[in-house]
């Protein structure tokens, strides 16, 4: 989820992202793969650098809905449910 909402800005390059989510840079390029694989994100070459981006439904659709769902299972909104 750190990855996806990083990138929802702009494109970013490997080395940005990987600093952003204090992975190793093969760590984050594996869950790039992972991602890039399930259609959830883009990416374009430019000279020796790749930059990655969400997709326009991921960006539009999905990381709104799973924000929202995210703010709902917060461990403070948890424990005002169980009070």
């Amino acid at each position: 989820m750190q990855i996806l909402h990083f990138i929802e800005g702009g494109e970013e390059t490997v080395s940005a992202i990987q600093k952003h989510v204090g992975l190793t840079q093969a760590m984050t390029s594996q869950h790039l793969k992972i991602l890039f694989e399930a259609g959830l994100i883009q990416r374009r070459r430019q000279g020796t650098s790749i930059y990655y981006r969400v997709t326009e439904k991921l960006g539009k659709i999905l990381l709104p809905c799973l924000r929202d769902c995210r703010e709902l299972w917060t461990p403070q909104s948890v424990e005002s449910s169980n009070a």
